[in-house]
Order: C-alpha cells, then sequence, then structure tokens
C-alpha cells in the first residue's frame, strides 16, 4: 500500500512539468509590417505638363503698311535691337507723325513765356515809378495796388505757361525716341524717314512668325508679326491633384521626360506652387497649377512639349 502511493505520487510529480511545457504558449510568429506604418513609405508621384518659354514678346505692325523686307526666321537668336523686318510707312502717316515730332507747340509757349517776362519786367518798372510818385502824393493808392495785381496775373501765366512748356518738352522726347524706335535713327524733330522697322525686343530666339509675313505683303494695323522669347532655362506647367500637390515642396528634384525625345531623362526643379487652386465645381476635386524649372543651355527643347514628370517626395 505504502509502495503503491509512493508511485502515484512520483508519476504526478513527473507529469506536472510536461503539463506545463505542454500548455506554454508558441513563439509569437513574424506578423508583416502594419498598413498604417506602409502608407507613410513616400510614393512616387507622376503627372503630365508642357514646356514653355518664361518670357515671350509679341512684336506688333504699329500702322498698315506694306512689308518691304524680312530678316528674322523661326529659330533665329536675336539680341534686342536686332532688326526683323522692316516696312513702308504710309504719306498719311508720315504726316501725321511730322505733326506730333514738330517744335512748333514749343516755340509757341516759349513766345508766351518771353511776353510774360516782357510784362513783368514792364509792370515791376511801373510799380517803381508808382512807389517814388506816390512819396510825393503824386498817384494814388489804389493805382499801385491794381499794377501789383497785373504783375501778380503775369506770373501765375508765367508760372502755367512754364509747366505747359516743360511737359510739352517731355513729351516731344519720349515722341523722337518712340518714332527712332518705329523708323530707326533716321526719326527726329519734324523728320520721319518713308520706312520703318521691325526690331527685337529682348534677348532671346524667333519662336513664331505670322505665316503671311513676306516681303510685299501689305498687313493690318496691330498685325502680329513675330514672337522672340528666352528658352534656358524654361518651365514646365502642370495641373497636380490637391492630394499630390499637398506632397510637394518647392526646390524638390523631378525626374522629366518627353514622349518626343525618348530614350533621354532630364531633371527639373518644382519652382512654384500656388496656394489657390484652378477654379472648379464645388463636387470635384481641386488641382494646382505648379511650375517646374528646367535648364535647357543648348536650346534643345522647344516651346509646348509634352512632358512625363516624376516627383519622389521622400528624396
Amino acid at each position: 500500500m505504502i509502495l503503491r502511493v509512493a508511485l502515484l505520487a512520483a508519476g504526478i510529480v513527473l507529469s506536472g512539468p510536461c503539463a506545463v511545457l505542454a500548455q506554454a504558449p508558441a513563439a509569437p510568429a513574424a506578423q508583416p509590417e502594419s498598413a498604417e506604418r506602409a502608407s507613410f513609405r513616400p510614393a512616387d508621384i507622376s503627372f503630365s505638363g508642357k514646356l514653355y518659354s518664361p518670357v515671350k514678346l509679341a512684336i506688333f505692325l504699329p500702322y498698315t503698311a506694306k512689308v518691304l523686307t524680312v530678316t528674322g526666321h523661326i529659330g533665329q537668336k536675336v539680341k534686342r535691337g536686332d532688326i526683323l523686318a522692316t516696312y513702308e510707312i504710309p504719306l498719311e502717316t508720315r504726316m501725321d507723325e511730322k505733326t506730333k515730332l514738330s517744335p512748333a507747340t514749343i516755340k509757341d509757349l516759349e513766345h508766351k513765356l518771353a511776353l510774360a517776362d516782357k510784362e513783368i519786367d514792364r509792370l515791376s518798372a511801373k510799380s517803381r515809378e508808382l512807389e517814388a510818385m506816390s512819396q510825393r502824393n503824386m498817384t494814388s493808392q489804389q493805382a499801385i495796388s491794381m499794377n501789383a495785381k497785373e504783375i501778380e496775373v503775369y506770373r501765375k501765366d508765367k508760372a502755367a505757361v512754364s509747366e505747359q512748356l516743360a511737359l510739352t518738352r517731355d513729351l516731344l522726347n519720349d515722341r523722337v525716341e518712340l518714332a527712332e524706335d518705329h523708323f530707326g535713327k533716321g526719326a527726329g524733330i519734324g523728320k520721319v524717314p518713308k520706312e520703318g522697322i521691325i526690331k527685337a525686343p529682348n534677348d532671346g530666339f524667333v519662336l513664331w512668325m505670322n505665316p503671311e509675313l513676306r516681303a510685299g505683303v501689305k498687313l493690318a494695323k496691330e498685325a502680329e508679326l513675330f514672337q522672340v522669347g528666352s528658352l534656358n532655362p524654361m518651365i514646365i506647367r502642370a495641373q497636380v491633384h490637391e492630394i499630390e500637390a499637398q506632397k510637394l515642396r518647392e526646390g524638390q528634384s523631378a525626374t522629366v521626360t518627353f514622349e518626343s525625345i525618348p530614350g533621354k531623362k532630364y531633371t527639373a526643379t518644382v519652382s512654384r506652387i500656388p496656394w489657390a487652386p484652378i477654379p472648379a465645381a464645388l463636387q470635384q476635386p481641386s488641382y494646382y497649377e505648379i511650375e517646374l524649372t528646367i535648364p535647357n543651355p543648348d536650346a534643345e527643347l522647344k516651346e509646348g512639349l509634352k512632358v512625363q514628370i516624376t516627383i519622389q517626395p521622400g528624396k
């Protein structure tokens, strides 16, 4: 009996650790990274845009005129002031310009100014005589007062004429400068040449020219003749969804590819991110028109090319 109890107790002791080991939980298996943490990983942002010249100026024909020569052509590199075309100035235009460049108004105002000075001198001398006569009781105080009022009137007239003369001279100088810009150095006070010139307004390249522009053609006033713009650097304009726009920052680097230039990659930089979106309906998402700057030292890229842009927000 005692032996049976001892064996039973030993069996309980031996089975205890085994039971504990059997019930111990297994080591936790490696869990996949949470979706929340993965969502913070930066994802590439891709969108498309178009290439534009940052500075592009149009050149217009100032008068209805016949084109005489055309020296500018598309793709030509020009400096500010280079002559791109010449045109014949109509007779009625030359007559009107000569009137505007006439110094007759200035001479008339100078004559009025001289008369005012003469009258002021005469009345001042009379004022001294009246003062002397007043001391001998040979004139009235009323005569002295009237003479002083006349002097004051002529002085005010002189001030008005002087101001008008200065303004007229400035306007004439501006008209001469404008005439030289339109007609060349041959234009001046009272002089208008028979030919006008079309000049480049800035340094850059001739990006566009009127397809009707050629020697012998008569074009209407304000007809657009050329567009001259800079090509280095160029800008890319793109419309970006509001979610992606929030991930962009100025100065970020972007990889740019062109459908028309396969196999080549370029680097651009985010240069402008507006705070105001493009107008859209209330229920529609907002889009922001951002700008990127891309170097173009060899003028390889042309305005209007479609681009594909990729940005990694984490870099």
